[in-house]
């Protein structure tokens, strides 16, 4: 017997510039096959043998490839000048593609590969959309960050290549902070009492925005603290959404809005905007991706804006990370092989990612993009600061413990849906934060599959 459990509520996927780009997410388990495997159900192998995959295949029908960063179109062909023997066609995904994805999947065709967030491989993974690559990319693991490899891993298996990532910095006005004297915080403390100074000599400006539904920013502050929403243990999925790490974060939140430090106001807005060109935020906090957000939506404060380590609580050199993307071989796919050969060259080759990186826009996950000259650009708006320095430091330091899992996406909407009415006073972080991981372990209870302590 199937069941299904919706959680396609994924607004943090579809955030501009994003690299977790736009899909949306559900889950169904197989709960009478759990018997063989708490964790997955009856999942696709490690040996690389799901559905009708496997290293053979006609090698004369194109690859088709669905994917939303900029610039593939060109990356597919140079692939296919060097490569005949395993032609890819691209197709570029807009609106909802991610769901015509899943739909055609589960109905036995869709495309062979496809880009999607890392936030929703592992509903994949338990609904058999998604092969596992493992036997091919055994020794590429050294190849990318930690903490992005660890995004495509699910169990002992790897079921995709990351493409893209979201390291955290915080962006700060920095005529703002010397206009009032504040130094420019390293460690949470100092945030605290830098908050608490600016409002008091400026009661019109925030140290910082607070978006209760821009959930990429609370995923970054948990994930710098070490924590996720998920753990695996054996076979069994361990529930932490509201684990001491996410509770040191809710209680840092909640100190700086009940104390009236945070300018209230739903990020991508035209409130939002004005309030930043207002000058009245004087930080934000976020991915890679959002510099460029800032030149765009912000021409105006060209010069004013400096890019400088996200705060730690001790004052060592941890970051977050707001999530990423992935290229998976979907189910349908006949020539596994050909298809790992084709996104380990487009994730890994050093000329792939160089142009992922400057006409795709991305934060690179492989190593080699580090060291990319792109990287070392100086930007004019932020005062010719080499911006992404920043970014790739905090890329080296982010823990490799976040864990993604079943109904993932409604997660998110079950705490952003809670922060709404920690905004408006209706409740506390604490209590968001309980609510959500006992509706998460319902969830995974109800669909059949084995969680930590239940």
């Amino acid at each position: 017997m199937t069941r299904t459990v919706d959680a396609d509520d994924d607004r943090a996927a579809d955030r501009p510039g994003s690299a977790a780009g736009p899909t949306r997410r559900s889950f169904t388990a197989l709960g009478a096959a759990l018997g063989a495997g708490g964790l997955l159900g009856a999942c696709s192998s490690g040996d690389g043998s799901s559905g009708d995959g496997g290293s053979g295949g006609s090698k004369s029908e194109a690859l088709q490839f669905w994917g939303w960063v900029p610039g593939l179109e060109d990356l597919v062909a140079t692939w296919n000048a060097a490569n005949p023997d395993v032609p890819v066609e691209f197709h570029r995904m807009t609106g909802d593609d991610g769901k015509k994805v899943e739909a055609a999947v589960d109905a036995g065709a869709g495309p062979d590969i496809v880009q999607l967030s890392t936030h929703g491989l592992p509903d994949y993974v338990i609904n058999e959309r998604v092969q596992a690559i493992t036997e091919f990319v055994r020794d590429d693991e050294n190849l990318y960050t930690p903490a992005s490899w660890k995004s495509v891993t699910v169990g002992e298996d790897v079921y995709g290549l990351p493409q893209g990532s979201g390291p955290t910095a915080m962006m700060y006005r920095e005529d703002i902070l010397q206009q009032h004297g504040i130094a420019v915080p390293t460690t949470y403390a100092e945030y605290e009492a830098a908050a608490a100074a600016l409002h008091a000599a400026d009661p019109d400006v925030y140290l910082a925005g607070f978006s209760p539904s821009e959930i990429g920013q609370w995923v970054q502050d948990v994930s710098q603290a070490g924590g996720s929403y998920f753990g695996i243990e054996g076979q069994a999925w361990d529930v932490v959404v509201d684990s001491p790490a996410s509770q040191e974060v809710a209680a840092r939140w909640q100190r700086l809005l009940d104390a009236g430090l945070l300018k209230v106001t739903e990020m991508w807005t035209p409130d939002y905007w004005a309030a930043v060109n207002a000058g009245q935020i004087a930080t934000i906090t976020y991915a890679a991706w959002f510099p460029v957000q800032l030149i765009e939506n912000c021409a105006d404060l060209a010069g004013k804006w400096k890019v400088a380590p996200q705060p730690t609580a001790g004052g060592e050199p941890v970051a977050g990370d707001s999530g990423g993307a992935a290229n998976v071989v979907l189910a349908g796919a006949t020539d596994l092989e050909g298809a790992t050969k084709f996104i380990r060259w487009l994730n890994g080759d050093p000329a792939s990612v160089t142009e992922l990186i400057s006409v795709g826009g991305i934060f690179p996950t492989a190593k080699s993009g580090f060291d990319d000259p792109a990287l070392a650009e100086k930007f004019p708006y932020f005062g010719d600061q080499a911006i992404y320095d920043v970014y790739r430091d905090a890329a080296d330091v982010t823990p490799a413990t976040w864990t993604d899992g079943p109904a993932n996406g409604q997660v998110d909407s079950d705490l952003t849906d809670g922060f709404g009415k920690v905004a408006t006073g209706g409740t506390t972080f604490a209590q968001v934060l309980a609510d959500a991981d006992a509706a998460a372990v319902a969830r995974l209870q109800k669909a059949g599959l084995d969680v930590v302590g239940s």
